[in-house]
């Protein structure tokens, strides 16, 4: 007689539930785990970082001044350099100074020259028509446009 294609009872699932104790302990493991982890890395960075200290090697004696390498160069410390550059533009942004000494052109703080700006207001131009003003001596009038290049014509 032929054989059933279908699974017997004994066969094909689960005959209770996932024990939910199995369950707990695994996950309790896998906690304790990933603290260990967590805890050995954390003092091993800290180890690292301690023995970092420029100040705790001791130059052997007879060590010559490492040679730098080929250009270009990477920045030691970008993070302390981009400080250093906002710090000289905000100098620059709020304190006076000379630009150009013997013209007699002054470098204001940008709240002083905005307080100059709206008190003394923008420049005007004197020729109230564009079309009127003359172009400089070195510049022509565009008379066509340009075509673009390639087989079209």
């Amino acid at each position: 007689m032929a054989t059933s294609p279908h699974a017997t009872r004994s066969q094909g699932y689960e005959r209770s539930d996932a024990s939910p104790r199995g369950l707990l302990y695994f996950a309790l493991i896998m906690a304790a785990i990933l603290a260990a982890t967590s805890l050995s890395l954390i003092w091993l960075f800290k180890y690292f970082q301690k023995a970092e200290n420029p100040g705790s090697f001791v130059a052997a004696p007879f060590a010559a001044e490492r040679p730098l390498p080929p250009p270009p160069r990477v920045q030691p410390n970008p993070r302390e350099d981009l400080q250093n550059y906002y710090q000289s533009q905000q100098n620059l942004l709020n304190s006076y100074g000379w630009i150009d000494r013997q013209n007699g052109i002054v470098r204001l703080p940008i709240d002083r020259a905005m307080e100059l700006l709206l008190q003394r207001g923008l420049p005007i131009r004197s020729a109230a028509n564009p079309q009127n003003t003359p172009l400089p001596k070195n510049e022509n009038p565009a008379t066509s446009i340009p075509q673009p290049r390639g087989s079209a014509r």
